[in-house]
């Protein structure tokens, strides 16, 4: 569900250094903390008899073990020091060569955060006169603003080294210095070969504008190497399953518990999960808004959410949306449905909604207040609307669900937290902000699949179609499921078998009767489900799930202008 985390790391190991920079407008000599060497234990166990026979004899027994583990350290080339004058770019700023030594094939991540004044998160070139000439992190190399920046290059020509894998912002250009943990560089986990060691460097650039205030700066980025101790990961669940592929936990709720993130799911990460159903789900963390999501892998195979996308589309604190952290394709961007709105820097591409966000003030059964801004048929531009603190909880009948106006409401009514969060309603969203796109009529073709979505990258919208009993996704997964009696129906409605429809709002599924926003109004809260999918049906409608009413469940052709939930499904391999 949708609620946000602070942000730390973990593992059980993590290694961590403070690389300072200072600025005359520079300087200073990096702060070196390395983890301590492990030592072998040694253990041995021995059986003596005292005989006088020549045939007996004794036996010492001795086992021992070497404890996992990974360094990091660091030398300074050159010294972190410039004197620069106002209007001027400098790169090339000191070099230190960073090295890790590992002695397992478990793979290792390090990231960075701006550390300045001993404040973590701060990413700025500190003024020691005053705050108000603070320089800013950024990359301009000309401009109003002073701003300063940060390049990572691998070291290849020592064949004794495995070249870690810089990430593309800060790989051989410079990139912003970041105000949170970002990961860096990274070793994958190796399944044979022992890594032998990494090496890269990491140099600095600053811009100074021409009313930059002269005096002395002082900055510090913070890198910190996490490295998994597990040598043969048990792959039962999701969360054993993003450790065995070197991922790390990044996030840190209020209660000290870490979280994966939903970006870093991969094709091989779900496929090496064993098992289905609720002992392979875990709640990952969308790097976009730092909300919590519940995933599963069910049992057709694919890794779903299992909770409502609650996701932001504008508005204020909310992350811009890139091919880098959304579901959005680098081929298919800039062209088509995906050309209004979208624009490509360096590879990568961002997509600008033109609506902005809707608040909780719907119409609803009678009440005097509704969305002023959501379109009664406007089929082109995107909206989401905000679904508040909302949980329709299931009693696990067919009965309509109940609607509670908070997390509080909810428990006050003897329903435990995880049952009421499993049934958060999340964002409406309609079929252009579901798929991305700033202009959807410009897809038509019965049949034909969306390319991109506001699903978080590598997830994307499952398949949906009323006869198509090969790629529809959603109906697969409730058949597979044993929810329904078949894939899809001509007729509409797919039935359900004995039991399916309770099925279908419990353990491990949690599909929420949400109700959906048509004409403004929101319609059916706690009586019936819609969730969209990439498949068009026309050039004004798309097909969705849709269950409730009389215990139905079939497959719905909705208009775009409708909102409606969304769920979203990991990509397999080649997509």
């Amino acid at each position: 569900m949708g609620h946000k985390v602070k942000q730390s790391l973990m593992s059980s190991r993590i290694d961590f250094f403070y690389y300072a920079f200072r600025n005359v407008l520079l300087v200073s000599i990096p702060l070196l903390v390395v983890s301590g060497v492990v030592l072998s234990h040694l253990s041995f166990h021995s059986s003596a008899t005292d005989s006088s026979s020549d045939s007996t004899s004794s036996t010492d027994s001795l086992s021992f073990s070497i404890s996992s583990s990974c360094t990091l350290s660091s030398v300074v080339d050159s010294s972190h020091t410039a004197e620069l004058i106002n209007g001027t770019y400098t790169n090339g700023i000191g070099k230190t060569t960073i090295t890790t030594l590992c002695n397992d094939g478990n793979g290792y991540s390090v990231y960075a955060v701006g550390y300045s004044n001993n404040e973590e998160g701060n990413n700025k070139l500190v003024n020691t006169e005053s705050s108000n000439f603070n320089i800013v992190s950024g990359t301009a190399e000309s401009g109003n603003t002073s701003n300063w920046a940060m390049s990572l290059n691998n070291l290849k020509d020592d064949p004794s080294l495995t070249p870690p894998v810089i990430t593309s912002d800060y790989d051989g250009i410079y990139g912003i210095v970041p105000d949170k943990w970002t990961k860096v560089a990274s070793l994958p986990a190796k399944a044979t070969d022992m890594i032998k060691g990494s090496s890269f460097t990491t140099t600095y650039a600053v811009y100074t504008s021409s009313s930059q205030y002269a005096g002395t700066y002082n900055g510090q980025v913070k890198y910190m190497l996490v490295h998994p101790n597990t040598n043969k990961p048990t792959l039962n669940n999701l969360e054993s399953a993003f450790a065995s592929h070197g991922i790390q936990p990044i996030y840190r709720d209020e209660d000290n518990k870490y979280y994966f993130a939903m970006q870093d799911m991969t094709a091989d990460i779900c496929s090496s999960v064993s098992g289905d159903g609720e002992n392979t789900a875990t709640q990952l963390v969308d790097t976009r808004d730092d909300k919590l999501y519940w995933v599963t892998k069910l049992k057709d195979g694919h890794c779903w959410m299992t909770s409502n996308l609650d996701l932001d589309i504008s508005g204020t604190n909310v992350a811009t949306l890139t091919s880098e952290n959304t579901d959005i394709s680098t081929t298919a961007s800039g062209s088509g449905i995906y050309s209004a709105g979208y624009t490509e820097q360096d590879g990568v591409w961002t997509w600008t909604p033109v609506s902005t966000a809707i608040t909780s003030n719907y119409y609803i059964y009678g009440n005097s207040v509704k969305p002023s801004a959501w379109p009664t048929n406007n089929y082109i531009t995107p909206y989401s609307a905000e679904g508040g603190d909302t949980y329709y909880y299931t009693s696990n009948n067919t009965n309509n669900d109940t609607r509670y106006n908070s997390l509080q409401d909810c428990k006050n009514a003897s329903h435990t937290e995880d049952e009421c969060k499993r049934y958060f309603v999340g964002n409406y969203y309609n079929w252009s902000a579901a798929i991305a796109s700033n202009n959807s009529t410009n897809i038509s073709t019965t049949g034909a699949i969306a390319s991109n979505s506001i699903c978080p990258k590598g997830w994307r919208l499952p398949n949906a179609s009323q006869t198509d009993n090969v790629n529809n996704e959603f109906g697969r997964m409730l058949y597979q499921a044993e929810i329904t009696a078949k894939v899809s129906a001509g007729d509409g409605s797919v039935g359900y078998t004995t039991g399916g429809f309770n099925k279908l709002r419990s353990n491990p599924y949690y599909f929420v009767r949400s109700g959906d926003i048509g004409g403004g109004l929101l319609d059916s809260p706690g009586v019936y489900g819609f969730y969209w999918s990439s498949t068009v049906s026309s050039s004004t409608s798309a097909y969705s799930l849709a269950f409730g009413g009389n215990n139905e469940i079939y497959p719905a052709r909705g208009y775009g202008n409708y909102g409606w939930s969304v769920r979203c499904v990991a990509r397999s391999a080649g997509e």
